[in-house]
């Protein structure tokens, strides 16, 4: 019968607390009060998949514009072309440090309906994944698909803050 080692326990339990506590001390704590505001993008190319059983991944494009306003309490409205949101929030990356992943901010936009009008999807969850800043009013994002375990990049943004 193998012996259970209690001293390895909680000195691994102690790492795990301790790196936990390093990484979310490196991670962007704070939305900095120059997000909020409008941001809007032009019009970008948007790219949704889908997948077919028996074809692959099949991809469906139009361009369209994104707007959003985040507001001082992190909740989010906006549309992403034709689809409207009004639950979405904003989020800092704290899990790792912004030199590392890129990535300061997410904005959660929960299920969105048809972007364009020969969107394939009638429903999809996705995120929008900012970098640091804003810089001059300007901070680059990106549209992913999130739901379930699929990650999928269906566009590169820039956003200008509205006056």
């Amino acid at each position: 019968m193998k012996k259970t080692n209690y001293k390895n326990n909680k000195l691994n339990a102690g790492i795990l607390v301790l790196l936990s506590f390093v990484l979310h001390s490196c991670g962007q704590m704070t939305v900095p009060s120059e997000m909020v505001g409008l941001w809007s993008t032009g019009k970008d190319r948007i790219t949704v998949r889908t997948r077919n059983e028996n074809s692959g991944f099949q991809f469906a494009s139009d361009s369209a514009v994104i707007a959003l306003r985040i507001n001082d309490d992190h909740t989010v409205i906006g549309s992403i072309g034709s689809a409207k949101f009004g639950n979405g929030r904003i989020k800092t990356n704290w899990l790792l440090p912004v030199k590392m992943s890129g990535l300061a901010f997410t904005i959660d936009c929960g299920q969105i309906g048809k972007i364009f009008e020969n969107d394939p999807l009638d429903s999809k969850e996705v995120e929008i994944w900012l970098s640091p800043g804003p810089v001059n009013g300007i901070i680059d994002g990106e549209l992913r698909y999130t739901q379930g375990v699929n990650y999928f990049p269906m566009a590169g943004l820039v956003f200008t803050k509205g006056k």
